[in-house]
């Protein structure tokens, strides 16, 4: 598999909206410059995490041929979501009854952990590891190392992606000028969050009846 092969069949996962691309939104609408970085840096952990386990054991593949360990990945992966979505808009309410100007605020080591935690339960994640990734590798080829190089362009594509986001965001004086474009972007990105977290949780109980 080319190099080129690997960044088209990344595209789609790197580029379609979820955890990651809500979490960066959120850290950036926080006025936080380097959330891109520690989101990637989080969900870069996870991804080696995941790619790593499924290059050396195969158990992958189990979790995606079960019904019921995949339905309770969905629903636990689905109620941190939630709680990711729910935090920052707790924040702000509470900012906005004390009266104190409605700026979102987060904390930096929070966007590491929850990028880490966020992919590491998410079966979209898994089922790239285990489904479309092993046809991908070369007869006789290590699984490993083929585990390892795609693991690796996908983590450089995710914060090229998560960094352009987050300069956008926070670089931009029509949106860092004005308060209430800053807690819309921070209540657009905790209701994807939300929403990824409902849909998840539906999913589970779903594969599980």
């Amino acid at each position: 598999m080319t190099i080129l092969s690997t960044v088209l069949t990344l595209l789609p996962f790197v580029l379609s909206p979820g955890a990651s691309f809500a979490l960066t939104v959120s850290g950036a609408a926080a006025g936080d410059r380097t959330a891109g970085l520690r989101v990637g840096l989080g969900t870069a952990l996870g991804i080696a995490l995941i790619a790593t386990v499924a290059g050396i054991s195969g158990i992958g593949t189990v979790v995606a041929s079960n019904s019921l360990i995949r339905g309770w990945f969905e629903i636990v992966g689905g109620l941190l979501l939630l709680i990711f979505g729910a935090v920052p808009l707790r924040r702000l309410w509470n900012a906005r009854n004390r009266g104190e100007p409605e700026q979102p605020r987060t904390r930096p080591v929070h966007l590491i952990a929850w990028g880490f935690v966020a992919v590491i339960t998410n079966v979209k994640a898994l089922t790239l590891y285990v489904l479309v990734v092993p046809p991908t590798i070369p007869t006789g080829a290590s699984a490993l190392g083929g585990y390892a190089i795609i693991a690796i362009v996908h983590i450089a594509m995710l914060l090229i992606w998560l960094g352009l986001i987050t300069a956008l965001i926070t670089r931009a004086p029509a949106i860092t000028n004005r308060g209430l474009v800053m807690v819309g972007l921070q209540l657009m990105a905790s209701g994807v969050l939300i929403a990824l977290g409902i849909q998840s949780i539906i999913n589970g109980l779903a594969v599980m009846t």
